[in-house]
């Protein structure tokens, strides 16, 4: 059993962490978890490996809390898929639109649309500042800051981190739905920046935001030592376009 336990906690940890396959690693560590504390109650009886079933009950544990960590993972990479496709299908239909009008009528050969820079969306905006939809929707990234983790785990594992707050504002006059807003981040040096999971962060926002309502969540990024400035894109809901900010780490 004590065997067993230190077995199915090693695969529990690992497959819990894994999109998608978080439920197997989830079950895994609860079966670890039970054959450790049965194995622990036998060796409390006079049987071998207490060590052993002590090092299998704590695996089960952690597995246990890194499938939690692998369901909020996948979650993200599944809502960020779906929105990106819906978004590029959105954009797809907007082209169509463009080039087939409902009146039938072709557009001018002699026309060119005079180029426009929207702020967010064409250039990036300044960390701290918002950017408001055509529906009233608004988002904003706060202005980033070192991130000091608060539990013993994170302490001895995050060595440099920045962490940011996402805020969105529905000002239409409709409800809105989001699916786990969180930012896309790279380090000045256009490297991805690894979302941070250490029971204190991420508080990511999702679900209803009701007209006139906002919500708020806390995200941190491990970046490289010596990082002075990051990029960040994110948005607000499906079907709306990322936003795109970047600036120097405060």
């Amino acid at each position: 059993m004590a065997v067993a336990s230190l077995v199915l906690g090693i695969a529990g940890v690992l497959l819990g962490l894994v999109p998608l396959f978080f439920w197997v690693g989830g079950l895994l560590a609860a079966t670890g978890l039970g054959l450790g504390i049965g194995a622990l109650v036998r060796a409390s009886n006079g049987a071998p490996r207490k060590t052993m079933s002590i090092i299998g009950t704590v695996l089960g544990v952690l597995g246990l809390g890194a499938s939690v960590g692998g369901f909020f993972l996948t979650a993200y990479v599944v809502g960020r898929a779906s929105d990106s496709i819906e978004r590029s299908v959105e954009r797809e239909q907007r082209e169509l639109d463009e080039l087939y009008p409902e009146d039938g009528a072709w557009p001018s050969q002699s026309a060119s649309p005079s180029p426009s820079q929207v702020p967010g969306l064409d250039t990036a905006l300044p960390f701290g500042e918002s950017f408001t939809y055509e529906d009233g929707v608004k988002v904003s990234l706060s202005g980033l800051k070192k991130y000091k983790p608060e539990t013993l785990y994170g302490q001895e594992k995050v060595k440099n981190a920045v962490q940011m707050t996402v805020t969105i504002t529905n000002g239409s006059t409709k409800p809105h739905e989001v699916v786990y807003a969180v930012p896309n981040v790279r380090d000045d040096k256009g490297m991805t920046a690894k979302l941070l999971f250490d029971g204190t962060v991420p508080k990511m926002i999702s679900g209803t935001i009701l007209p006139g309502a906002s919500a708020s969540g806390i995200v941190a990024f491990e970046v490289p030592e010596g990082t002075k400035s990051v990029s960040a894109d994110i948005s607000a809901g499906t079907l709306l376009d990322d936003v795109q900010y970047s600036g120097p780490i405060g």
